[in-house]
């Protein structure tokens, strides 16, 4: 599976990416197409503002700081209830990570949201930190998902998935071009492109995505039931722009909707 690993390589996206392209089935299609190693634009992480120890993008941060990426711009998406930034380090993949503010929501959702637990400290050894990045240790309540779904999709894939990887990004030259051959594929693809036509010689982002790809949730009471998982996200990025528009990025969480 090595010739499948996206470049630039590092040990651990290379395990996320082995974990993740083996339940996003439209990430191996798109792979298929490329017919060998891709660039790895980026990866999202998303994560929950508790109070105190143990939350969210503080957490998250610190993990990739200490493997030398370092804090780049923010953004605040204020419909959504959510915050992120990025972090960058010098010739490998962009970070991306987003945060519910789960007291912006309605009481039962918010109660829920706050009653997980906070994260477990994240191993030092790069070889164990794969493991770090799971689905939640205890299986979710399905209804208490369901009401937070009606506040938050993004709460609810929260509580089913925790810190799994949300998706990977393929760097591409032509985003349009790849929609139509991911499409002709058979791959289901968002509708849309964000972002406008960047002119020859012009610098911009422009991004779509698969739709997301299901996973099968065991719940608290045994019953189990698929929901959408991970997709995979294809951007061309053009000139020196490095960083994200927080419109563009805001249509691409209603992809695990």
């Amino acid at each position: 599976m090595s010739e499948m690993l996206p470049l630039p390589s590092h040990p651990l996206l290379d395990s996320l990416w082995r974990r993740y392209v083996d339940d996003v089935p439209f990430a191996r299609a798109f792979v298929e197409l490329a017919g060998g190693p891709f660039e790895n634009d980026h990866i999202a992480l998303r994560t929950l503002a508790k109070d105190g120890e143990g939350s969210g993008l503080a957490v998250f941060v610190s993990v990739f700081a200490a493997l030398g990426w370092q804090e780049r711009e923010s953004y605040v998406f204020p419909d959504v209830h959510l915050r992120a930034l990025y972090l960058a380090q010098p010739g490998l993949p962009r970070i991306f990570i987003s945060e519910l503010d789960p007291k912006a929501l309605p009481a039962p959702a918010r109660d829920h949201l706050l009653s997980i637990d906070g994260h477990p400290p994240a191993p030092t050894s790069t070889s164990l930190l794969a493991d770090w990045f799971a689905a939640p240790a205890q299986a979710p309540d399905r209804a208490a998902v369901d009401v937070v779904a009606r506040a938050s999709q993004y709460g609810a894939w929260l509580m089913c998935f925790g810190r799994r990887v949300n998706h990977f990004t393929a760097r591409v030259d032509d985003v349009a071009l790849w929609q139509q051959r991911l499409v002709a594929a058979g791959v289901p693809m968002k509708a849309e492109i964000e972002g406008d036509p960047i002119p020859p010689g012009g610098t911009g982002l422009r991004q779509t995505a698969t739709a997301a790809a299901e996973l099968e949730v065991t719940f608290a009471d045994g019953e189990k039931a698929r929901r959408p998982y991970a997709y995979f996200e294809i951007a061309e990025r053009q000139g020196s722009f490095d960083g994200f528009l927080a419109l563009q990025a805001r249509q691409l969480f209603d992809q695990t909707r």
